[in-house]
């Protein structure tokens, strides 16, 4: 070990055998020669990284941090400090395993045990202290069966001083499957939401089999019975958006135990989900991505809630069936928009937009008279008759005297009707500033030449419209 010799003993605890090794750490069973049987667990930091002051600050911080808050689900450190050359941390022994033995548990045996994590996090969170890398290897066992959190190491204390010097803002801090969108900008700009985020992946890999970063689905669309008011909530808490996930931990903790006491209130939950097998238990705790599911597995629960959920999820589930639409997928989506409620219609007329084929035009041109989807339809139809060579037609179809309904612009200057672009610059010194900026936004769409004339027409534009204006 680079000539350096462990320490045999640091302070009163006596170093015994191994317990594990990482690429930063290793990790002793130790033991408090004046206390018989009481056992701890040592962490030192290894020798290829003692040269290094900010792997060392960022070391010992955890016991730093640790020290200062207090919660059953919270790893305990009882000291850290160097002992010669080796920093360390003197913590509880947790010799139940990871979180990642629960892999395939009934729903509600799983959410039994993460609700008191839920509780621990919002604790850490009250303290300024966001964790950034929750995954199941750092949720431990203790030995009376209590789920801990550990591993803080890389965590972002809002009252630490020089706290620059121990995360910089080109680092990466997390780990891939578990780390929120946010995390993948500067470290340092994110909250307890990023921690939200990842305990819904877990809750989603541990529970359906798959990891959410691979597949991107619903829990149905992966594991076929999933109860569908505990999909909600993971759902919320894997939002893209920080401002749409679940606000914070007590939330997700409050929301976990109301769905557990209506499980247990209805007698199930206890069971594993229907075709868990003894080899998905067993898989990495990132599972591949499932790429065979048929059109019915993997779109219909999208259009499930956007049929039966408040606004707030019909426009997420929107989202997720537009991006979830692959090539291949236009009939499907063509049979559901027969059926499909109203306040579902605007979702599948922008997955044909999509992924849609000629024969789809016909459908999507219908649904102009529809003012649930017509602008969404507009769109579409331009989209499909650009993809399969039918601009000419579609340009008739939706071309209007003048500008024309606002609904159509976008749709129109992506067909590249010279008439409508004549007609916004002969009318632009009469429109108001809120059309202003929606026509210019649909000016994005326009072919070159066409896009450089109305910009010359619009120079004038002031305010949020030369905002826009700008970027044309």
């Amino acid at each position: 070990m680079n000539g350096s010799r462990l320490p045999a003993q640091i302070g009163s605890v006596r170093l015994l055998d191994p317990l594990g090794e990482g690429g930063m750490a290793l990790v002793f069973r130790g033991e408090d020669r004046f206390r018989a049987g009481a056992f701890c667990a040592v962490k030192l930091l290894r020798p290829e990284v003692h040269r290094d002051a900010d792997l060392v600050r960022r070391f010992l911080r955890e016991g730093d941090v640790l020290t200062r808050l207090s919660h059953p689900g919270l790893v305990e450190i009882f000291s850290f400090g160097t002992c010669g050359v080796w920093p360390y941390l003197v913590m509880e022994l947790l010799p139940g395993g990871s979180l990642k033995g629960c892999r395939g548990e009934a729903p509600a045996v799983l959410v039994r045990r993460l609700i008191p994590v839920c509780g621990a996090l919002s604790v850490a969170h009250g303290a300024g202290v966001v964790h950034r890398d929750l995954k199941p290897s750092n949720l431990l066992f203790a030995a009376d069966g209590r789920l801990k959190v550990t591993d803080f190491g890389v965590c972002y204390w809002e009252g630490e001083e020089g706290r620059t010097r121990a995360t910089r803002s080109q680092m990466v801090v997390g780990t891939l499957g578990y780390m929120a969108p946010e995390q993948h900008g500067d470290p340092r700009r994110v909250d307890g939401r990023c921690d939200v985020y990842a305990l819904g992946a877990i809750l989603f890999e541990f529970t359906t089999g798959q990891a959410y970063a691979q597949v991107q689905l619903p829990p149905a669309a992966v594991r076929p019975g999933f109860p569908p008011r505990l999909a909600g909530l993971i759902m919320r808490a894997l939002q893209p958006d920080p401002a749409k996930r679940l606000p914070d931990m007590e939330s997700v903790g409050q929301e976990l135990s109301h769905w557990l006491e209506s499980a247990e209130a209805a007698g199930w939950g206890e069971e594993p989900l229907p075709g868990f097998s003894a080899q998905e238990r067993e898989m990495a705790t990132v599972a591949g991505p499932r790429r065979d599911q048929e059109p019915e597995v993997r779109l219909a629960p999208y259009l499930d809630a956007l049929a039966t959920g408040p606004v707030g999820v019909r426009r997420s589930a929107g989202e997720g069936l537009v991006a979830a639409a692959r090539p291949g997928d236009s009939g499907w989506l063509e049979g559901a928009l027969g059926r499909a409620p109203e306040g579902a219609r605007f979702a599948l007329a922008r997955a044909l937009g999509k992924v849609g084929e000629a024969g789809s035009l016909g459908l999507l041109l219908a649904l102009l008279e529809d003012p649930f989807a017509q602008r969404e339809a507009a769109e579409a139809v331009a989209d499909v008759a650009l993809r399969t060579g039918q601009v000419e037609a579609a340009r008739r179809d939706l071309g209007e005297p003048g500008l024309g309904a606002p609904w159509r612009w976008s749709a129109r200057a992506a067909l590249g009707d010279e008439a409508w672009s004549r007609a916004l610059a002969a009318e632009w010194p009469r429109l108001t500033a809120p059309f202003r900026v929606q026509a210019l936004e649909a000016c994005r769409r326009l072919p070159g030449p066409l896009r450089s004339g109305v910009k010359s027409a619009t120079a004038d534009a002031t305010g949020q419209a030369r905002v826009v204006w700008e970027t044309l």
